[in-house]
């Protein structure tokens, strides 16, 4: 048995804390802000007892707990334990593929118990399971789990407007839960099996976008989490670039040193990139609140904060949207040398403030685009009242990902695991220090997370531009990072 406990040991320290020294300190520093909000939560439910019960306390730590075992999961184990999983490893370690799966295994259901624990309902668990399932195979470079989070975030839309009502009615009893328990099981046995297949070397050569997507996600030069995946690009999308390339090169006008910078990115870092992907947004909304119309449905405030809830994910837009400008920093180096040779560049000793300006100005601009998208998919399924918390939300979305926009590129600047781990430890502070503030004044906390939000970034700004022009010329960019 201590034998047996050893493997698993390490295994599992293999694939968290031995990745990256950074990450083990975040998640460290995580866990510390954690134990400070339970005894928080402790010491009001002793002051408050009428208003918080100790279920309710229990609750929150619960979801405390879920939420950062999911982090050192995805982040971490889900991506390591991938790229453990090869023919050589399997001829020293045996019994290694087994060990992951098991290690994998147990994350996902200590993870389902907590969030089922933190909703207190236990009709939560499938729903729980399968998005659990879902992140760990985003995250290990499986993309179609992406499909297996939209469900469960969206089965109130989906039971009330797309289910049949016989249907919908079965599945919210006994029977129904435990057969729809009995297949989530069934499918995190069979995604397991998919994550870690036994083919050795053979299932990973046959992945070389996969191996990409999990080895970028590893690079402390250049954490994205394949963005482009999340945007669309056509021909019909690459004009809007094209047309813009032309002004800015060929036109009347002389050509812009800072706009020229952006250019040397590629298309993969203009704001048209992102155009499909809100049109099938807006169509999806426009179509869902047609069908909820002609199905008379929607009319309970039950109702619209569960599609509210559902609608939450659509935030996650404003996450990536400057980690694809940081992606495309780390993967146009080429280009932004030779650019560093040609008359468009302006002088060089500039080059850090108009690349820091530009950047500031597309991110301002993807964040108040995508927000108005997120906004419009409210408004049209979810109705007004759901506004503040989706405006809220975005606010906190768009704090979070200017964390990773300035620094200094010429080294380790922008995304990587450990600064994506610190913007999710401050976003917590945030929304913390937002739901204290409006518990205090007795007002609603959605306005006070869009202050608190807005604040915070602008102190973050400040920090990483005067860090950014201190560096050292940004391109041809990760020149000077450590290997």
């Amino acid at each position: 048995m201590a034998g047996l406990l050893r493997e698993y040991a390490a295994v599992l320290r293999v694939t968290t804390v031995q990745r990256d020294a950074r990450s083990a300190k975040v998640m460290g520093g995580l866990g510390v802000f954690m134990t400070v909000m339970v005894i928080v939560a402790l010491s009001a439910s002793k002051s408050l007892r009428h208003e918080m019960t100790p279920e309710l306390v229990l609750r929150a730590l619960a979801a405390i707990a879920a939420f950062w075992l999911m982090l050192g999961s995805t982040m971490l184990f889900a991506p390591g334990s991938q790229m453990l999983n090869s023919a050589a490893n399997a001829r020293l370690l045996p019994r290694q593929r087994r060990r992951l799966i098991h290690l994998a295994a147990a994350g996902w259901l200590l993870q389902s118990a907590a969030w089922t624990a933190a909703f207190g309902n236990w009709a939560v668990f499938p729903l729980a399971g399968l998005c659990m399932l879902g992140t760990g195979l985003t995250f290990a470079g499986f993309l179609p789990g992406i499909a297996l989070i939209v469900l469960p975030t969206n089965w109130l839309l989906i039971s009330r407007v797309l289910l049949p009502p016989a249907l919908a009615e079965s599945l919210q009893g006994t029977p129904g839960l435990l057969a729809a328990t009995a297949m989530v099981l069934l499918a995190t046995a069979w995604g397991l099996r998919w994550m870690y297949p036994a083919g050795g070397d053979a299932h990973l050569d046959k992945r070389a976008k996969h191996l990409e997507r999990i080895q970028r996600m590893q690079s402390g030069g250049s954490w994205s989490h394949n963005v482009e995946s999340g945007t669309m690009t056509g021909s019909s999308v690459l004009r809007f670039y094209a047309a813009a390339l032309r002004r800015d090169c060929g036109g009347k006008r002389p050509a812009d040193p800072g706009r020229m910078l952006l250019h040397a990115l590629g298309p993969a870092a203009h704001w048209s990139i992102w155009i499909a992907s809100v049109v099938v947004m807006l169509a999806i909304a426009l179509a869902i609140h047609l069908l909820v119309a002609w199905r008379g449905v929607g009319a309970s405030d039950a109702f619209r904060a569960g599609i509210g809830s559902g609608l939450t994910g659509f935030v996650a837009m404003i996450l990536f949207s400057t980690a694809q400008l940081g992606q495309s920093i780390g993967k146009t180096r080429g280009e932004q040398a030779l650019l560093r040779l040609t008359p468009l560049l302006g002088d060089a000793r500039l080059l850090n403030r108009r690349l820091a300006t530009q950047l500031l100005r597309r991110a301002a601009f993807n964040w108040l685009g995508l927000t108005a998208t997120v906004l419009v998919v409210t408004l049209l399924i979810a109705g007004p009242d759901m506004l503040p918390r989706q405006l809220g939300l975005c606010a906190l979305a768009g704090q979070a990902a200017m964390m990773g926009l300035l620094g200094d590129y010429a080294g380790d600047g922008g995304w990587n695991l450990p600064r994506a781990l610190g913007a999710g430890l401050v976003a917590l502070v945030v929304a913390g220090i937002a739901a204290g503030l409006g518990w205090l004044t007795g007002t609603p906390v959605w306005g006070w997370l869009i202050a608190v939000a807005i604040l915070v970034a602008a102190i973050q700004l400040r920090r990483s531009w005067t860090r950014m022009l201190a560096a050292p010329p940004a391109f041809p960019a990760r020149r000077l990072a450590l290997s």
